[in-house]
């Protein structure tokens, strides 16, 4: 059987139709998509994303270059999808590197891409977060909705996720999108409460398909994936039917 090292399959049948792969935010690893992933099993296979230098692959490097980054990680999707369609969701910065693996993937296999708090490529401000000191950067982190304050607070595990959140950062912040069009329709979700991302920045990704876009509001803040994963579970949901 191959070895998929990038995927960890969570929920449903591989006999399903559809397969899921959810793209959790910066430095995150499985464990933040699993409860999405699970509320969605019963329509599709789910599969989380999880990039080097998390969980199991602690012992590996970050990457830093996001064209690297997608194209391993459209090959692994393609070979591990096989004949099924696949379905692309990606949470804050996961939504970019969602889209990026999209435009990678063959054309015929791509049914949705699903982004969730998450500005347009072309609408990421042009700061380089990752370059700043330790502590600084940490706290952007936090202000992101994404650092819980005992990690703050500790420095062993300060160190622990340092790396892979400077990693994802940087891929993202340093990023130049092609912003090709995609085949497939995009789904765009946003929080009723995000101060993080505005919604007009959100709906930039309605350039980004020529099969339909649609935008759906979710009362909640930016950390629609952990807070409101049942609400986004729902929104996702018509997709696959």
């Amino acid at each position: 059987m191959p070895n998929y090292r990038w995927l960890v399959e969570i929920s449903g049948s591989a006999a399903a139709e559809h397969v899921l792969y959810a793209f959790p935010h910066a430095g995150a690893g499985a464990a933040a998509v699993k409860k999405l992933c699970r509320a969605l099993g019963d329509s599709c296979q789910t599969v989380a994303v999880r990039l080097p230098g998390r969980e199991s692959r602690m012992d590996e490097e970050p990457i830093t270059d996001l064209a690297r980054l997608c194209d391993r990680l459209a090959e692994q999707i393609t070979a591990h999808a096989g004949q099924r369609r696949i379905v692309l969701y990606g949470h804050c910065g996961g939504g970019v590197i969602a889209y990026e693996t999209a435009r990678r993937l063959p054309a015929r296999t791509l049914r949705h891409l699903v982004v969730s708090a998450q500005q347009a490529p072309d609408r990421i401000p042009p700061v380089e977060s990752w370059r700043l000191p330790e502590d600084e950067f940490l706290a952007q982190v936090a202000r992101d909705g994404y650092l819980p304050r005992e990690i703050l607070d500790q420095p062993e595990l300060r160190e622990l996720v340092l790396p892979a959140l400077r990693a994802d950062y940087q891929a993202i912040e340093c990023h130049v999108s092609a912003m090709d069009a995609l085949g497939a329709p995009v789904l765009a979700l946003a929080g009723t409460q995000d101060r993080s991302v505005a919604v007009d920045d959100v709906v930039a990704w309605s350039r980004l398909t020529t099969a339909g876009f649609r935008l759906e509001l979710i009362p909640g803040g930016h950390n629609l994936l952990l807070d409101r994963s049942a609400e986004v579970a729902e929104a996702v949901r018509p997709v696959f039917s």
